[in-house]
């Protein structure tokens, strides 16, 4: 008797799951829900056929909790970084689903020889958004926005048609997951590409802040240029501080917003991508008691995502933004009552705000640090009642 690789592969996964007392969870149901530092959901499909169907968690620092939450029962976990789980979902008391939750390996490059400082010019977009040059396959070129409120490689559907399918040929997946960008001097291999209808103006695509990951990287708005290091440089006291609190594929640090004489301090999602002021959770902002209905509303307007979805907003000028021995008067913040774009609360701090500050994203020590350029006492661009 012959038996392929395929078949001796998941009997030899079948063999080491049964040689272990895996703890099993039952369910009713095929979606279950996995929730990930107790605020992050996800709905997950069992698949029975997938052995073992991973989860794997955003970047891990010291721990993560993940739970898996079925119809009749659950499990909860705490993963190091690099750390594996494995368990059983029971689907109807017949089905085993081998599930694992995987936490990834932690990036840094601050040992690295030889040491490295790469240098990558931008343009600021009338937009506010961070535009850059890139090669595509070593032979296209193709102006990315870098988007510290993402992770990967974006390309717009036209620019997929373009340079990945000229011959109107149908699209396999190793035409959208095997592909190279270059970046000044920096290369990325065997990058997935994820298609998207929008991204910043004069751009065919965009790339996350975990392209950099391991690393220290400086925002530069006076000189319009990145610098990415390998090992930590030395940074100016004239920086202020902020702890990087790390959310699945998101950043976030902690500000506050003051209004007579009242301090509210609060989550905000690190969003170079979000070209406006501010973006501030309904939810989040009732919580805390913000006074939104004290302040004077400055324009409704709707918004869209990279996807497209509406999103209707208000403008509220609040009084003051507060980042450390830092602040900013009058800021334009706009109130999102929809939905919550980055599936948690928090709000967003936008390009408009963030190119006042000559910025360090330190992804070794996962901090950031501010300092005020240029650009810090620009006035404000006011929106006015109209879809944006």
């Amino acid at each position: 008797m012959r038996l392929s690789i395929s078949t001796l592969l998941v009997l030899s996964s079948t063999l080491l799951y049964s040689q272990k007392k895996l703890p099993v969870v039952k369910s009713d149901s095929q979606e279950v829900m996995i929730i990930e530092s107790n605020e992050l959901t996800t709905n997950w499909f069992l698949n029975s056929k997938v052995k073992p169907d991973t989860y794997t968690t955003g970047k891990n620092v010291k721990f993560k909790t993940v739970k898996l939450k079925t119809d009749i029962d659950s499990i909860e976990v705490k993963l190091k970084p690099a750390e594996k789980f494995d368990f059983i979902v029971l689907y109807k008391d017949k089905d085993s689903c081998f599930t694992r939750f995987e936490s990834p390996e932690i990036k840094n490059f601050s040992k690295a020889k030889p040491v490295r400082k790469d240098t990558i010019p931008f343009v600021l977009t009338e937009q506010n958004n961070i535009k850059v040059k890139g090669k595509l396959n070593k032979k296209h070129e193709v102006d990315l926005m870098f988007d510290t409120g993402a992770v990967g490689f974006y390309l717009i559907k036209d620019a997929i048609k373009k340079y990945l399918n000229p011959n109107g040929l149908k699209l396999t997946m190793k035409d959208i997951s095997d592909n190279d960008f270059v970046i000044g001097d920096l290369e990325w291999q065997h990058e997935q590409i994820y298609p998207i209808e929008t991204t910043g103006h004069g751009c065919e695509g965009m790339f996350g802040w975990n392209a950099f990951d391991g690393k220290v990287v400086e925002i530069d708005y006076d000189k319009n240029i990145i610098i990415v290091h390998s090992k930590r440089p030395k940074i100016s006291k004239d920086y202020e501080k902020f702890e990087m609190e790390l959310m699945k594929e998101h950043f976030c640090i902690n500000a506050e917003m003051e209004v007579n004489n009242k301090k509210y301090k609060s989550r905000f999602l690190f969003d170079s991508g979000f070209q406006k002021t501010l973006m501030l959770n309904d939810a989040l902002i009732k919580k805390s008691g913000y006074p939104k209905a004290k302040l004077p509303v400055i324009a409704k307007t709707v918004m869209y995502n990279s996807n497209k979805d509406e999103i209707p907003v208000e403008t509220v000028l609040n009084e003051k933004l507060i980042f450390g021995r830092y602040v900013l008067k009058n800021v334009p913040a706009q109130i999102n009552s929809y939905n919550q774009p980055a599936g948690f609360s928090t709000h967003f701090l936008g390009g408009e705000v963030l190119k006042r500050f000559n910025t360090i994203l330190d992804f070794q020590e996962n901090a950031v640090y501010l300092k005020p350029n240029h650009l810090f006492n620009e006035e404000y661009s006011m929106p006015k009642n109209e879809k944006s």
